[in-house]
Order: structure tokens, then sequence, then C-alpha cells
């Protein structure tokens, strides 16, 4: 397998032992997007020339999950990473007036909202956004974030990551939240920290 040698420039590559994986969490977020980044170049580098077959998405298929502890508050993944040799995971939904998720971080992907219909207040790191329709805001990965419907019935949001692979999060949180077992909220922060998401509980809305 041969890799450009561009790409690992700069790069000292090794294998991080198991018990030493914790200190990863602590290295400074600018560092650890500049690392993931150079990751994602080595991947696009290895699929160089890769043609990958188009597909289409009509308006009524995608994969359906409630993701939320709000009833119908359901999500539709439109496009999955096995459709885009994992570059990116395509979602939507409506977002029920006063839903929101808590404040959160992911540390495997970015994450790009595009609103489709109404308005949707959002928080990225300390700054707060009002995204009406046609808006998109980006949260990097590392950055705390979260949204929320404050008033606008009928509201929907598009999500899009890269890389892809937070489907499976969906899929696997989705059959906790159905379930609401007894301890069901610890078993799905859980499964987050599985995925790399950071959960950091709800933020302060007012002022």
């Amino acid at each position: 397998m041969n890799i450009d040698n561009q790409v690992l420039e700069g790069i000292n590559l090794r294998i991080i032992p198991e018990q030493n994986l914790s200190s990863f969490s602590n290295l400074h977020q600018n560092l650890k997007y500049f690392i993931a980044k150079k990751l994602d170049t080595i991947s696009s580098s290895l699929n160089y020339g890769k043609i990958l077959p188009p597909f289409t998405v009509q308006p009524n298929q995608g994969d359906r999950f409630q993701v939320l502890a709000v009833a119908n508050s359901q999500r539709i993944i439109k496009i999955r990473g096995n459709q885009t040799d994992g570059k990116i995971m395509i979602m939507e939904g409506e977002i029920l007036v006063g839903e929101g998720p808590p404040i959160h971080v992911h540390h495997r992907e970015d994450e790009y909202f595009h609103v489709l219909k109404g308005e949707i207040e959002f928080q990225i790191g300390e700054q707060r956004i009002l995204g009406t329709a046609g808006t998109w805001v980006f949260a990097p990965r590392y950055i705390k974030h979260r949204y929320r419907n404050v008033n606008s019935p009928g509201a929907v949001l598009q999500f899009v990551f890269h890389p892809a692979g937070i489907e499976y999060y969906y899929e696997e949180v989705s059959k906790v939240i159905v379930a609401q077992k007894p301890n069901w909220q610890n078993e799905a922060a859980d499964i987050a920290a599985k995925y790399g998401i950071e959960l950091l509980g709800t933020p302060d809305w007012t002022g």
C-alpha cells in the first residue's frame, strides 16, 4: 500500500498504547483537529481515483429513528456512509417546538446544520445563532454545540456529518430511547461515549 510522502510529512505516526488513549482527550482542541484533518487527508490519498456509483434518494426514502426522549422526535437518515465510502452521512427531521439535544461535543466528526424550514436557534461554542430557512451552520468537532426550536412549528433541519459513521450511533441509541428502561439515560450516555460524543448537559439559554 503506497502513501504519498507529502501526506505523511511532519507527522510522527506511532501506535498509542491502550492505557494512554485517555491522554488524547486532553490534547488542545486545535491539535486534535489538526491530527484529525491529517488522518482525513491520508484516507483521501488512499482512495484517490476510486469511483463511487451514483445514487438517488427520493423524498420519502430513508431510515427513520427516534433520537430524543420526545414523542414524535424522529430523524430520517437519507444518505449513509456505505453509500459515500465513509465520507458523509446526511439526515433530516422536523424539530418540534421546545425540542433540542443536550449540549455536546463530537470527537470524531464535523457537523453541518442546514435549516430547511422555520427557525432554529444554535449555540456553537459561546456563539448563539438564529438560523432561518436557508441558513447553514458549521459545528467543528471538539467544539461544544446544540440547537433548539424556540417557537417555530414545522421547522425542519438537515444534518451533514463528515466523516460518516455516526449513523450507527443513532441506530443503537434509538433502541434504548424507545425501550425506556429504568436506567435508559445512563445507557444512552454510554452509547454516546462509545461513538465519541461527549454530553455536557443543558446550557443556560437566558440572557
